[in-house]
């Protein structure tokens, strides 16, 4: 077949099969097998595909049809400009989180560079915030706490091909919490499980594929803020920045909390679209 004629019966298949998006799908899965842009579309239409890679992409094509995230069928997704490897067992990285790794730029750049700076993340799944802060500033010590099995190789090889230097723990994050000393980071991150109980009844076809452990938050999804906030605040330096990603309806709840565990100059972040994604303060003890 052509390559016309490819993305023509790719974007059918999944037309049919009601995706979103089945233009940008077919592009992407044959970018991902082919290595070709839209512009290729139009500049060579005619171009032959082989017909190993054609069956390969019909049957790529199938699994998205069948609601199977793209990100895992294409094995890596982009975050923050970089690539990070994911699929079965790990978050999807999402733009989303873009808000909560960008609102802690400010207050990083601010700190006295006469010691390394200490990051802690939790729940780091694919390792996207502790690989990608890392990058950024590559003079920090950066540690990523992560209890799956599944998600551990996708963060350590995200870790590796990034040439992020980090220190990878897999543990529950409640239970290795004493490993670490009081004061001992300036910077606490996590994008922790915050869907309610109510939402993971009725979640997305594609999102049930998933990882339930990284997303279930409890009844009003704050289970693991309310953990959190009380058990990790004693491992801030005084002064020292906590820096969520969470539902805009949750924020009320989360903010009583990091005020009641001592935190002023607490700020909230919108997405793009509008919905409060992320919160940050710091720490003030008495």
């Amino acid at each position: 077949m052509t390559i016309d004629k490819v993305y023509k019966t790719l974007t059918d298949i999944l037309k049919k099969a009601g995706a979103d998006s089945p233009a940008f799908d077919a592009i992407s899965l044959m970018e991902a097998v082919l290595g070709t842009k839209r512009s290729d579309l139009t500049l060579f239409p005619e171009k032959e595909v082989s017909h190993t890679d054609s069956e390969k992409l019909l049957a790529l094509a199938k699994r998205r049809a069948l609601g199977e995230p793209l990100q895992y069928i294409i094995g890596y997704w982009e975050f923050f400009g970089r690539r990070f490897y994911v699929g079965e067992g790990v978050l999807i990285p999402r733009d989303d989180t873009e808000v909560v790794l960008s609102c802690t730029f400010e207050f990083l750049d601010s700190l006295k560079k006469d010691r390394p700076i200490k990051i802690l993340d939790l729940c780091s799944g694919s390792g996207i915030l502790a690989v990608s802060l890392k990058c950024r500033y590559p003079q920090a010590q950066v540690t990523a706490v992560e209890i799956s099995p599944l998600a551990l190789p996708y963060l350590r090889r995200n870790a590796r091909e990034n040439n992020a230097d980090i220190n990878i723990i897999h543990a529950d994050i409640f239970a290795c919490a004493d490993e670490f000393s009081d004061e001992e980071f300036d910077l606490i991150i996590s994008n922790p499980p915050y869907v309610t109980d109510e939402d993971m009844e009725n979640l997305q076809r594609e999102v049930r594929f998933e990882p339930s452990l990284a997303l279930a938050g409890g009844k009003d999804g704050c289970d693991f803020y309310r953990k959190i906030i009380p058990l990790y605040a004693k491992k801030l330096r005084n002064g020292g920045m906590l820096a969520f990603e969470y539902d805009g309806s949750q924020a009320h709840v989360i903010e009583a909390l990091m005020i009641r565990a001592d935190f002023c100059n607490i700020s909230i972040f919108d997405d793009i679209g509008g919905v409060h994604r992320a919160i940050n303060g710091t720490l003030h003890k008495v």
